[in-house]
């Protein structure tokens, strides 16, 4: 069996394949955070020979909001729409966790951070490229943390009982806990500031009181911004610190990608693979590595390779909702006209979803694969 499609698992989780469907920010909830028909059927249509989902961020308080429409787990109400959405995913054999978020200093109307202080790499949504920065965060007080590190868990309890099969906290691509992790964004004196030691002082509280939360079973995973490629910023040694006291607090998986300058680097596919590189010798859970990956034959030499356990593939399976599916068939060097034989065995499975619906994720997914923030 091809590497890529062997079965792997984290704890108790039993994932069939290594392909992970990364947390990509859509925007198409409501208003209020709720889980729409749309964001139903868009990840419904990706489930074909994907080995896990990780649904998109989603903010756990109000003040944490980075999108007018982003995905919300912040309130008991939200629930009954997320099991929808996670037993939909489920039901095609496909491992759910969900991304939960604090915009920190990227929020959309409140802006708050570890520093009051502007800077350039903390875009905002909406906001023209030359100014959406320079609005003044309020810094954190000891109480708001306080208080944020009960709404991670909190948000983490509603992802346990709304079915997910886990939880992934996002300490990535310049929000909240990237931005008290990194020297870039983080000029605090006191217990939360200053070395590489203090700066993870507030990500890990905040895994400690997820994993009380969700009890010692239930799978933690964590998107580390493992890299800030900007001078002065964390570099892949502070990750290798990073990484392991993860570990030893409770994290069960550690899905890497980019730090403050976010999830876009120029370079060949799988240009993150160094970070999985770098930190697996380091530690004994395993790793999720993303970037720019667009075919089955590289994903496939990640795995063979071990320098990851599983690949996130974005934006390809943006584009082609059957990715997974008819790079399985390259890699097993079926024909091209096999491959359409089998894809219109699998034409049964699309009829199921509503003409309109259907319609309207067409057309939106157009604008979504040059617009969306990957992994917000």
């Amino acid at each position: 069996m091809l590497p890529l499609f062997t079965p792997f698992q984290i704890k108790n989780l039993k994932i069939r394949n290594r392909i992970v469907m990364p947390p990509m920010a859509l925007d198409i909830a409501t208003e209020d955070g709720a889980v729409s028909h749309k964001i139903i059927e868009h990840y419904r249509a990706r489930t074909r020979d994907v080995g896990m989902i990780i649904v998109e961020h989603s903010y756990i308080n109000p003040i944490g909001k980075a999108h007018p429409c982003q995905l919300g787990i912040y309130d008991d109400s939200l629930i009954p729409g997320l099991e929808i959405l996670a037993a939909e995913i489920k039901k095609y054999g496909v491992t759910v966790g969900i991304q939960i978020s604090h915009a920190g200093a990227r929020a959309l109307d409140t802006p708050s951070g570890p520093s009051s202080v502007q800077s350039k790499y903390l875009k905002r949504f909406g906001g023209k490229e030359k100014t959406s920065y320079r609005v003044l965060p309020k810094k954190l007080e000891h109480e708001d943390l306080k208080e944020i590190a009960i709404d991670f868990a909190r948000a983490a309890r509603r992802a346990q009982k709304a079915g997910f099969d886990f939880v992934e906290i996002h300490g990535a691509h310049g929000y909240l806990l990237n931005q008290f992790y990194s020297p870039l964004t983080n000029f605090r004196h006191d217990e939360y500031g200053g070395s590489l030691e203090r700066r993870l002082t507030f990500p890990l509280e905040v895994v400690k009181r997820v994993r009380r939360a969700v009890g010692k079973d239930y799978p933690v995973f964590y998107r580390l911004g493992a890299d800030d490629r900007l001078p002065d910023g964390n570099t892949l040694q502070d990750s290798i610190t990073a990484a392991q006291a993860l570990e030893a607090v409770g994290v069960d998986c550690i899905d890497l990608s980019g730090g403050i300058s976010g999830y876009i680097k120029k370079g060949e596919e799988g240009f993150f693979t160094y970070m999985a590189e770098t930190i697996r010798p380091y530690v004994n859970i395993p790793l999720i590595v993303t970037g720019g990956i667009k075919t089955g034959a590289k994903a496939n030499e990640i795995i063979e390779s071990g320098k990851a356990d599983l690949v996130g593939v974005g934006r390809a399976l943006l584009q082609d909702k059957d990715w997974a599916y008819k790079e399985r068939l390259k890699l097993e060097g079926k024909s091209e006209e096999k491959l359409d034989e089998e894809l219109e065995e699998k034409l049964d499975e699309s009829k199921s979803c509503p003409k309109e619906t259907c319609e309207s994720d067409s057309l939106y997914m157009d604008d979504l694969v040059e617009e969306l923030e990957i992994s917000h």
